[in-house]
């Protein structure tokens, strides 16, 4: 986590025209999410002569924390659909950036552009980045589920207990990728449509839709930071010993 919030700070000082800000919240995630993987990584399975092994069956949606899950996966639906929209309506900007302006004809010989708008220009590496999120994700989680039990775990619930803890960081990890890019992208992409004098009306009633969003991303935000660091749940793993 620390190193991840270090790369996000590098990555928001850095970059030209606002890119250093949008990537800095994907790089921490994608840092929670190798943390997480090489902790797994590093459990050590049984050894010596003499062995024992649960015959059990472990899937991945028996460790995802439900609720925080379908919130992070409807975020990541709106996000894509909102890209989709936002590159599709981008038009290069004065300096050549493609998709970095919204533009709008308003008369035949007169008409609009506003920006920075987040169309090819930022969507292209942000796709990128997250997409490298997800497929990590999912190796970690698998890996979650697939590792060996360790040494000298005679309780299984603690071990379970311990993979819903990585599970939970996981999917938080994920959600900070997925949610601060939205809130970023659904304010950038209101005021790109509500800076049109010209704009129809379905275009006002969007921006403002997409201004009601932003606060619902950040609410999204700390539910999924809160994920990431709160600390296991000792007197959870106390009673699972029980």
């Amino acid at each position: 986590m620390t190193i991840g919030v270090i790369v996000g700070i590098i990555a928001a000082r850095s970059g030209d025209l606002g890119m250093g800000l949008l990537m800095a919240a994907p790089l921490f995630g994608l840092c929670a999410l190798i943390g997480v993987l090489t902790g797994e990584l590093t459990v050590r399975p049984p050894r010596g002569p003499t062995r024992t092994a649960a015959v059990e069956v472990r899937r991945i949606r028996d460790y995802l924390p439900r609720h925080l899950s379908r919130v992070v996966a409807a975020g990541g639906g709106v996000l894509l659909v909102l890209v989709i929209a936002t590159t599709s309506a981008g038009a290069p900007d004065d300096m050549g950036h493609p998709g970095r302006s919204l533009a709008r004809q308003c008369t035949f010989d007169t008409f609009e552009s506003d920006g920075p708008w987040p169309g090819l220009f930022y969507t292209g590496r942000l796709v990128a980045v997250v997409l490298v999120g997800l497929l990590m994700a999912y190796v970690a989680v698998r890996t979650i589920v697939r590792r060996p039990r360790p040494d000298g775990t005679s309780d299984l619930a603690v071990d379970d207990a311990l993979r819903e803890r990585a599970a939970r960081v996981v999917t938080g990890a994920v959600g900070v990728l997925i949610a601060i890019p939205l809130a970023g992208v659904s304010l950038t992409a209101a005021g790109g449509l509500l800076g049109i004098s010209c704009a129809p009306m379905w275009w006002t009633v969007m921006g403002w839709g997409l201004l009601a969003l932003a606060p619902a991303s950040l609410a999204m935000v700390g539910w999924c930071v809160a994920a990431v660091l709160a600390p296991t749940d000792r007197t959870d793993l106390l009673a699972r010993t029980r």
